[in-house]
């Protein structure tokens, strides 16, 4: 019986230490992620909005403070259908504003669909494109992620 109770303390002595240096191993792993910098691409983050004037202002401050280059992206604002000061908050905020009203197209979808198409008719420069929430929130390194995952040519990434 002890014969059992020792092969049963080796397995999980062995089991608790590789649990252990996996452990000390993550903590003295580098938390910095490096990125492929060589190439910096161009993305248009794109803000579908309606009535956000109390949301905005945290989005595009969040915006402005990401650790990307500033001329290597531009936020753009579609104020859809709003009746509060939207467009004027993300025109404080640097933001290119597109205002629009339509009484029977109304949303997001709708929104989006009439801004993609204004700025495929303006040839605007980009090779990505971002769509967020006026309620989001993004990392600091958010555009170095998607600049990196383009380089490695993924077409869409969620």
């Amino acid at each position: 019986m002890s014969v059992v109770i020792l092969a049963v303390q080796i397995v999980l002595s062995g089991l608790v230490s590789y649990l252990l240096l996996l452990t000390f191993t993550a903590f003295r792993a580098s938390r910095r992620t490096q990125f492929d910098t060589a190439v910096t691409h161009h993305f248009l983050i794109l803000i579908p909005a309606h009535n956000e004037e109390k949301l905005l202002p945290e989005l595009l401050a969040n915006l402005r403070r990401l650790d990307y280059p500033q001329e290597r992206y531009a936020v753009h604002v579609v104020a859809d259908n709003c009746t509060d000061k939207t467009a004027v908050i993300a025109q404080q905020h640097a933001a290119v504003v597109h205002e629009r009203f339509h009484d029977q197209l109304r949303g997001k979808g709708y929104a989006l669909q009439w801004l993609l198409q204004r700025l495929w008719d303006s040839n605007v420069p980009h090779d990505g494109i971002v769509i967020l929430d006026a309620d989001s929130v993004v990392s600091p390194n958010f555009l170095q992620v998607m600049n990196a995952r383009l380089a490695r040519g993924e077409r869409a990434v969620q």
